[in-house]
């Protein structure tokens, strides 16, 4: 019998183009201490490559979404609307060391879900003090109260607009440092041209 291969507990195999995919049988990276586990890495290494040095100050703000037409779903209910909405907020970065994080709820009875992008923003003397890297993980992460909110109608209801895969997969994206090039455009976010790349976040 092959030996199956896993780190923090989760089974995974290497692609052709040298990167790992992951095997994740949750909605949400909180189902699972593995899971959780893996994702908080993906933060950690994420906020270690932006070279910020701790103790920092974080100013946190929400862009929501809301669905209240088809062409709103069209337009935001995917990864390149996350960008979108990041860079509809540019005026607000340039000059700024932020990192970003997309959120997907639906509240009670909903038809569709609200589509929340989280800023959270370094500032000299606003903001919550962060020690180090564990708090600003523990500072940004997001908890779904209600993990069994992909039913069955509601992911049919969303067929109709949008790939519900890339929906799925927005719970699962870790904050990501908002670059420039040097024509003052935002960069693509990374773990988000993975996704759209069919890739599975990589180790």
């Amino acid at each position: 019998m092959k030996k199956v291969k896993t780190i923090l507990g989760l089974e995974y195999k290497r692609l052709d183009d040298g990167f790992y995919q992951i095997e994740v049988n949750y909605d949400f990276p909180q189902q699972n201490k593995s899971t959780q586990l893996f994702y908080n890495c993906l933060e950690e290494y994420n906020i270690k490559e932006s070279g910020i040095q701790f103790p920092i100050r974080l100013i946190h703000w929400v862009d929501t979404i809301n669905p209240l037409n088809k062409e709103t779903i069209m337009n935001y209910y995917n990864i390149r609307g996350i960008k979108k909405i990041v860079e509809e907020n540019k005026s607000k970065l340039i000059g700024k060391t932020t990192f970003i994080k997309p959120e997907v709820q639906y509240p009670k009875k909903a038809k569709y879900p609200n589509l929340h992008v989280h800023f959270y923003q370094l500032s000299d003397d606003k903001g919550t003090l962060i020690n180090n890297i564990n708090e600003m993980i523990q500072f940004c992460s997001i908890h779904y109260e209600n993990t069994k909110q992909f039913t069955s109608k509601r992911i049919s209801d969303l067929e109709k607009y949008v790939n519900t895969l890339e929906i799925h997969q927005m719970i699962f994206l870790p904050m990501e440092e908002v670059k420039f090039d040097n024509n003052g455009q935002i960069i693509d976010f990374q773990h988000h041209l993975r996704v759209l790349n069919g890739i599975e976040l990589p180790f």
